[in-house]
């Protein structure tokens, strides 16, 4: 990873990148229903998936890096980078609700994104 992001910090300069990631990450597992329920989900490589996700997430909302700075940073390609940014939250919402059976969408960039949100949410109630 790029020593350069380490000590990036949020704009309101109270947290940094790093520890913004790891509570996104975590509130990741809550959206899929905790612990517990991720085992459901043992043939999806989600873990890893889901901290590339948080960065990117985290990156490109907190930090403003460009899907080539982010893709540098976490050792992927731009096009992976994408995939995550432009993931269908919805969509992968109802497939963790059970209401579809399938979805195309990157499933761990659309939590990111929804456990994000939630992050945010809880920080301006």
């Amino acid at each position: 990873m790029s020593e350069g992001f380490e000590t990036i910090s949020t704009p309101k300069g109270s947290e940094s990148i790093d520890e913004l990631a790891e509570k996104v990450f975590l509130e990741s597992i809550k959206v899929v229903g905790g612990l517990r329920n991720l085992i459901n989900y043992r043939n999806l490589t989600w873990l890893t998936s889901l901290a590339e996700a948080a960065y990117a997430v985290v990156l490109k909302n907190e930090a403003m890096k460009t899907n080539k700075q982010i893709a540098e940073f976490l050792g992927v390609t731009e096009n992976t980078v994408r995939n995550i940014l432009s993931a269908d939250e919805q969509k992968v919402k109802e497939f963790l609700e059970g209401k579809l059976e399938e979805v195309n969408e990157h499933k761990a960039g659309a939590i990111a994104k929804l456990a994000y949100k939630h992050i945010k949410e809880k920080s301006t109630s």
